[in-house]
């Protein structure tokens, strides 16, 4: 979801050639799998379509192409601070962390839910990519 989504944004900000985005899991069970379909449900009402994305486990070599490694929850933050080198620490963050104005510091994990805790996630998510992409266009100068 958060991949698509955050793809969607950049979009729109005319952002897209400047920043690459791949979405990598700790859990994987098998590579290549589709999105959820309540997933593809939550995000196709916003014009968001993730049905071409395809999983996959994170790699060390992602803590050296990406300049951030965002997690959704604490659970995630250890299992990724495990596989990640400690000069690449720096980074690793919450989410959340880039959502203005929200008390919540965890994206719950909807797998378990129904397909209303997909759209909750979709909402959290809203926030979050958008201070991320405020965050990082006055950090390094893109955008308007």
């Amino acid at each position: 979801m958060a991949e698509g989504m955050l793809r969607q944004e950049l979009a729109k900000r005319g952002l897209s050639r400047h920043i690459r985005v791949d979405s990598a899991g700790t859990h994987v069970s098998r590579n290549g799998q589709r999105p959820d379909l309540r997933a593809q449900q939550a995000v196709l009402s916003a014009g968001v379509d993730i049905t071409g994305l395809r999983s996959r486990s994170l790699q060390l070599v992602d803590f050296v192409e990406f300049d951030y490694v965002l997690v959704m929850d604490e659970g995630n933050l250890r299992s990724v601070s495990k596989l990640c080198p400690g000069e690449y620490r720096h980074k690793l963050a919450m989410v959340m962390a880039f959502a203005p104005r929200s008390d919540v510091i965890e994206v719950p994990d909807p797998y378990y839910s129904n397909k209303e805790g997909f759209k909750r996630v979709y909402t959290f998510l809203q926030g979050a990519i958008a201070g991320l992409l405020d965050f990082i266009e006055k950090k390094h100068g893109l955008g308007l």
